[in-house]
């Protein structure tokens, strides 16, 4: 599985970014009318990824986070790669939740506008070896901290990383504030645009999958395969499977490339035709270029009857690359941390065990069957 840096430089370790409510357990929706000690339990079995047997404990931590109480929450389950272990943050008002990343700055000044948001744009820049810009948005302004939009230079155009500041400038929140009140799965699938129609499956099915994943990532390729093979395996299986480009820009030398020609494929030719091209692709991907990238895009536009310079005028234009930023910018939204990270109907699915997928979709399907993964990628 690959994993992307957090903007304050912490990558997120295989297997821990765990947890998840069980067939059983989704009855234990938090409770707004109950202590935040007492409806986090309830709430982190919803928000937490998928394990069939997640069991979530929860004790008062030192506060780390001004106007916010802090907890230790542990989580086990049926695989151990999806335990828990970690500090989250519950606002004191009680409307936000919060398990990202925070950033002391030691030379704090008050925010009043973007020019106070220098030492941020430094500290960003220094991680990604890119220019970057911190702006601030006050729509999405919670908790009694400033909302930012760091926006990082990728070679492809800008893509804004969400995160919040105290208004003192005293520290940076990075990531997202989730609603407390809310039922975090209905809250990502607000968060997650499906007015694209780039999947595979029946329009109107009951099950919806969404995956994030990036092309160059072997990971990506190993389970979107084996995606393939577990639904090829379950025709009777009522889905309908979204793809969407998380792009690992800062360290993949062509990802940005082959989702954009995705992305054309897409509009000239259909689903199908982008599918068979990501197909393509994870055949190639241990011998592919910067150039051959290029050669394969073309190839498969003319195979799909494209005239060349529709390709031309789409493939890495502006119009096509904001797109791809668009999906990186919901994913960050949605506080993917790896790749693929998979979302069936607002719940998180990490499939870093085989018979996680399997599990999960038994819970909306008895019948789904079990099948061979074979060796992992090294």
């Amino acid at each position: 599985m690959k994993t992307r840096g957090s903007v304050l430089g912490f990558v997120a370790a295989l297997g821990v970014a765990a947890g998840a409510f069980g067939a059983t357990q989704t009855a234990q929706a938090s409770k707004p009318g109950g202590s935040i000690e007492s409806r986090l339990p309830g709430y982190l079995n919803n928000f937490l990824p998928f394990d069939p047997q997640s069991k979530v404990t929860v004790e008062k931590a030192p506060d780390k986070i001004p106007g916010f109480q802090s907890f230790k929450i542990k989580r086990t389950g049926k695989y151990a790669k999806l335990a828990v272990d970690r500090t989250v943050h519950v606002s004191d008002d009680g409307k936000w939740y919060f398990d990202g990343d925070a950033m002391v700055n030691q030379t704090p000044a008050p925010v009043r506008t973007a020019a106070d948001l220098a030492w941020l744009e430094g500290k960003v820049s220094a991680l990604y070896h890119a220019r970057c810009k911190a702006i601030l948005t006050p729509e999405r302004d919670a908790a009694g901290y400033k909302a930012v939009a760091v926006a990082i230079e990728t070679g492809y155009g800008p893509v804004r990383i969400p995160g919040y500041v105290a208004a003192d400038g005293s520290r940076y929140l990075g990531g997202v504030l989730w609603d407390f009140t809310m039922d975090p799965r209905e809250e990502r699938k607000k968060r997650i645009d499906l007015s694209t129609p780039r999947f595979q499956g029946k329009p109107d099915a009951a099950i919806t999958m969404v995956e994030y994943a990036d092309m160059e990532c072997p990971y990506c390729k190993y389970r979107g395969l084996q995606m393939d093979a577990l639904l090829e395996a379950n025709p009777k299986l009522n889905y309908k499977r979204y793809y969407k480009f998380f792009v690992l820009w800062f360290n993949h030398a062509w990802a940005m490339k082959a989702a954009s020609a995705a992305d054309c494929l897409f509009r000239f030719a259909g689903a199908p035709q982008m599918f068979g091209f990501k197909k393509h692709v994870y055949a190639q991907q241990e011998v592919m270029t910067v150039s051959s990238i290029d050669e394969l895009a073309f190839t498969e536009a003319e195979a799909a009857g494209i005239p060349k310079q529709d390709f031309l005028a789409c493939y890495l234009r502006d119009e096509s690359l904001a797109n791809v930023r668009k999906d990186i910018e919901e994913g960050q939204r949605l506080a993917v941390k790896s790749t693929p990270t998979y979302f069936i109907d607002g719940t998180e699915i990490t499939w870093i065990e085989d018979t996680v997928m399997e599990d999960y979709l038994r819970t909306r399907d008895a019948s789904v069957k079990t099948i061979d993964y074979g060796p992992k990628p090294r």
